[in-house]
């Protein structure tokens, strides 16, 4: 699905992003962190394990944009280069997605 964020000088961009229903928190690299201008390691290091493996990553709140609905949330910037994960925190409590046999999934207020 297609998510905008903030670049660095304050203008939409979108990314495309894989909903994780599985993922406690959204994931990003550090590659699209530099893109909006956020200083990755200032934020609070946590380290993630998944499927993977281990990964260092450090957690921001930022502004995020699904179907025109801005939103704060809660993001964990991955120093290696990593899939953008659309996770639940910050999240679920804002929409619900339902997932459909054959079809795509939905996002509701």
């Amino acid at each position: 699905m297609k998510v905008g964020l903030n670049d660095a000088e304050g203008a939409i961009f979108e990314i495309s992003m894989i909903v994780d229903s599985g993922a406690d928190i959204t994931v990003l690299s550090k590659r699209i962190g530099d893109i909006m201008g956020i200083n990755v390691e200032k934020g609070e290091e946590k380290i993630f394990r998944g499927i993977a493996g281990e990964i260092i990553a450090y957690v921001h709140k930022i502004p995020l944009f699904i179907d025109g609905k801005g939103l704060e949330v809660r993001v964990a910037f991955a120093l290696a280069e990593v899939p953008n994960l659309l996770g639940r925190l910050d999240i679920s409590r804002n929409f619900e997605i339902n997932f459909r046999k054959e079809e795509d999934f939905c996002f509701s207020d």
